[in-house]
This record gives structure tokens, C-alpha cells and sequence, in this order.
């Protein structure tokens, strides 16, 4: 069995890249929790510092961001590694480069150290591209092309939502040929804004108080990018679905519209590592009420009218 099929043989949960992933600690408060899986924060050649504070703010119903990829650098994840292996979980390294030769630097390292899959973080602002370096579909395809020759470990792609369905065609079926694994859909709404009421101002501080917004609300977006990408991907490539997910009905709903797997983000900021538990629980009364065996009898099973 290939290891990408391993990886996605039952349906899994896990955080969302940037959430509780940053350090030692906080990858091993997830896998020892009830997640079935966790995934780096996204890495770079070097540590990052990011934007300046305050970056982040978040409720139960959404968050806010503008964190400009703080982390600790490739090496560190790749060293710690093989303590967290110990959990027995699955491990996923999120990478992310501001030049295309630096995707290429960082999947060399990442690759060599072991690491259960890898997700390249296409979806991340003030690359080399007019834009966010995943709506360059060319580029996008290139560097999945590039990377797919180089390796065989399990490869995915993380990426924006689209605001077109050709976009989604053409990508999908791009990815498809390339024979990519799986693909995390999304990354959160690039261009959002939240203001302090009592004090007329926005709550975060880089590029204008701009940032990528995540929650519920962004549950809608995501099932419809998800739907998009199955209806080509019709299982070949593997999906895991990141946006507003809190309960056991998010997670059914996403596999139905063909989603493999879960992330979770601002809710498990708000909530913490309980949240795993939390929501299996939910998801077994909700599959023993429509009398499902399992969650994976039910991807890609939604219902036209």
C-alpha cells in the first residue's frame, strides 16, 4: 500500500496548519490529544519572527490574521521529528518558500527527514508572484510538477479559495494529471477586515489591519471549493478540508461533499486540544442516528436535488 493511500485510509482529524503547531510543545499537546494526526506550522528556510503584534484576534465564530508566517525555521521541525513519532500519529510538514527555488531548498530537507506527508503552503501573501502565488495556475502546476519528479512521499498542496469554477477546473485537473496525493482546502479568506467598535480602530496592526479571515462563516466557502475539486478529483486526489470547523455536523458535511480529512483552526484556538474529543463524540451520534458504519461510506455521497 503506498503511503499517501495509508495516510487516508480512514477519515482523520487534525489541526489546521498555524494552530497550536509552532513549537515542541504544542505539536505534542496536539498528538496527545484526540487528534488522529497534526501538521506543522508552515516553515521556511529560516526562523521568522512575522508581523508585528497584535496580528491575531479570534472568537468562538471566527478569527483574524495578518501573522506573516512566524516560525522556527525548517531545521527545528525536522529535529524534533523523531520525538514526536513517538506518539504513533501521523505528521505532516507544512512548507512554504518566497521564491520558487526555495520551495524547492525547503522540500529537499523536509523530504530527507521523514516526515508522513508534505504540504506545500501555496497560499501564503508577499511571494514571487503578482499575487498570492496559488491564483498564478501556471506557476501553481509548475512547481507541483517539479516537486511530484522529485519525490514519492505523499504530496499535497495547500490552497486559496477561487472565486472562479474554471480556475478550480483547470487546477484540479492539472493536479490530477500530475498525480499529486491530496490537497487542503483552504487557506483562510485573504482580504478581511474586523473593527473594534468601542474604539474605532481594527483589531489587528500589519498591512492596514488586513488579514485572512477563518471561522463558520468560512465553512460555506470551503464546501463549495471542496464539492468543486471532488467533482474532478472523484477520489484520486485526496481533500482535506480546513474552514470553520467546530462540530461533528461540520465534519459530516465536509465529507460529503468529498472531503478525506478535517483541520482544525480557530476553534481549536478558542477551545484547545478538547475540541478532538469534542467532536468525534458528536460524529458517532450523528453516524449511529443516520446509521453509518463509518464516516468513509459517506465522502462524496451529497445528495443533487
Amino acid at each position: 500500500m503506498k503511503k499517501s493511500q495509508a495516510l487516508f485510509e480512514k477519515f482523520f482529524l487534525l489541526n489546521a496548519s498555524g494552530v497550536k503547531c509552532t513549537t515542541k510543545e504544542d505539536l505534542e499537546e496536539v498528538l496527545e490529544s484526540s487528534a488522529d494526526a497534526a501538521v506543522t506550522k508552515t516553515m521556511t528556510l529560516e526562523p521568522r519572527k512575522g508581523n508585528p503584534e497584535p496580528r491575531l484576534f479570534y472568537t468562538k465564530d471566527f478569527s483574524i490574521n495578518s501573522m506573516g508566517l512566524p516560525n522556527k525555521g525548517v531545521d527545528y521541525y525536522c529535529e524534533i521529528l523523531p520525538e514526536l513519532k513517538r506518539f504513533g500519529k501521523p505528521i505532516l510538514a507544512s512548507i512554504a518558500g518566497f521564491s520558487e527555488s526555495e520551495y524547492y531548498g525547503i522540500f529537499e530537507k523536509v523530504e530527507r527527514a521523514g516526515f508522513d506527508a508534505i504540504e506545500v503552503n501555496l497560499s501564503c501573501p508577499n511571494v514571487e508572484a503578482s499575487c498570492v502565488f496559488a491564483y498564478d495556475l501556471e506557476l501553481t502546476l509548475k512547481i507541483a510538477e517539479n516537486l511530484r519528479k522529485r519525490t514519492r512521499a505523499p504530496l499535497g498542496f495547500k490552497l486559496p479559495p477561487y472565486p472562479e469554477r474554471w480556475q478550480i477546473k483547470k487546477l484540479a485537473e492539472g493536479l490530477l494529471e500530475i498525480g499529486v496525493d491530496f490537497v487542503t482546502l483552504s487557506n483562510s479568506w485573504p482580504l478581511g477586515c474586523v473593527i473594534d467598535f468601542e474604539k474605532d480602530r481594527f483589531v489587528i496592526k500589519p498591512n492596514l489591519g488586513i488579514g485572512g479571515l477563518g471561522g463558520k462563516f468560512f465553512k460555506h466557502i470551503v464546501l463549495g471549493q471542496v464539492r468543486l475539486f471532488y467533482q474532478v478529483f472523484k477520489g484520486k486526489v485526496k481533500i482535506i478540508a480546513v474552514g470553520g470547523v467546530s462540530s461533528g455536523r461540520d465534519v459530516y458535511e465536509y465529507a460529503l461533499v468529498g472531503a478525506n480529512a478535517a483541520g482544525v483552526g480557530s476553534a481549536l484556538l478558542h477551545e484547545g486540544v478538547g475540541i478532538f474529543k469534542r467532536i468525534k463524540e458528536e460524529l458517532n451520534e450523528i453516524l449511529k442516528e443516520k446509521g453509518v458504519r463509518g464516516l468513509e461510506e459517506r465522502i462524496g455521497k451529497l445528495r443533487e436535488i
